[in-house]
């Protein structure tokens, strides 16, 4: 087993869909703050090391309870004494695991959650899963199956389990800064960091010890938008049939080699083009507002639902 030091000590651990992403590359770019996971092959990768093994929760509608997650590998290498090592894993909001080892094994830990309006969450959530061309299932269907099952989740079907957890965030919310303590945790709402990142990294310059000037200026938003381009080039190139992986382990066999030159060449089939963001029908809506009511309640009340000073 490879040892990880210094470990990870700033973690955005949540909600999907609220933007960790953005403000991941923003903090990154801190000359005190450090990304062990900027060359993993993805501008934002999610490394879920605090959720790695036999997953705990469904993590996808592709990924039921018990499928095995590893992080990707870690680059300390580069690491050249910053203050602070980032990790962005939205999914540790939800995991009993994920918060018992910060809570017991990682005393020094800064833990930032960012949140948004659990219906434009949950739609926005199902906009993901729709950019997978292995997704096929309609909005109507999805909202289908989740009133069948009175709109409660269950751990064993990954098919709604993350669609009826990830926007009830309140309850997860309340225990990290509860357990955690609430001088160790930042609540950032999606209307702050759009608004006014700014001063939204300037209070986390202060609370982490690091100099504001260091932060960027009007820092711009970072989220892929749109579906998965069809065309027949990128759909080989994100699964290529058996028969090209034969070929390249024979002509390169060492995967360190095949990685090098063929994954920049694979995230071209990657490319994302204009595609209508689906909306809730009227009715849907309503139900849905409905079953979220005490999340709405907790997020446009959340100033006066936790201490002082955790909401930036």
């Amino acid at each position: 087993m490879r040892a990880i030091n210094p470990k990870p000590n700033l973690l955005l651990v949540g909600a999907p869909k609220s933007g960790t992403t953005s403000l991941l590359m923003w903090l990154r770019r801190h000359s005190e703050i450090y990304h062990p996971w900027a060359r993993a092959g993805s501008d934002a990768v999610e490394s879920g090391f605090l959720i790695s093994g036999p997953a705990e929760f469904p993590v996808s509608p592709f990924k039921p309870r018990g499928t095995l997650l590893l992080p990707h590998e870690a680059d300390i290498d580069h690491h050249r004494g910053e203050k602070w090592i980032i990790d962005k894993s939205p999914q540790h909001l939800y995991s009993e695991g994920a918060l018992e080892k910060v809570r017991d094994l990682m005393p020094e830990a800064r833990v930032i959650i960012t949140l948004r309006d659990p219906v434009d969450l949950l739609v926005s959530l199902y906009a993901q899963m729709w950019k997978s061309e292995d997704y096929n299932t309609t909005f109507e269907e999805l909202l289908g199956m989740m009133q069948d099952q009175d709109w409660e989740p269950d751990l064993d079907n990954p098919e709604t389990w993350l669609f009826l957890t990830y926007p009830r965030f309140s309850r997860f919310v309340r225990k990290w800064v509860t357990e955690i303590g609430h001088e160790r945790v930042r609540v950032v709402r999606l209307p702050s960091l759009a608004e006014d990142p700014n001063r939204v990294l300037e209070s986390l310059g202060g609370w982490l010890g690091i100099s504001a000037e260091g932060m960027p200026r009007n820092p711009s938003t970072k989220n892929v938008r749109g579906k998965l381009s069809n065309a027949p080039l990128r759909r080989f190139l994100r699964k290529p049939p058996g028969w090209a992986f034969a070929v390249a382990r024979l002509l390169m066999p060492s995967r360190t080699l095949r990685r090098a030159l063929l994954d920049p060449i694979r995230r071209k089939g990657w490319k994302h083009v204009p595609a209508d963001k689906p909306q809730l029908g009227p009715d849907f809506e309503e139900l849905v507002r409905e079953y979220l009511r005490d999340d709405i309640g907790f997020f446009e009340n959340i100033s006066t639902e936790l201490p002082d000073g955790v909401v930036l």
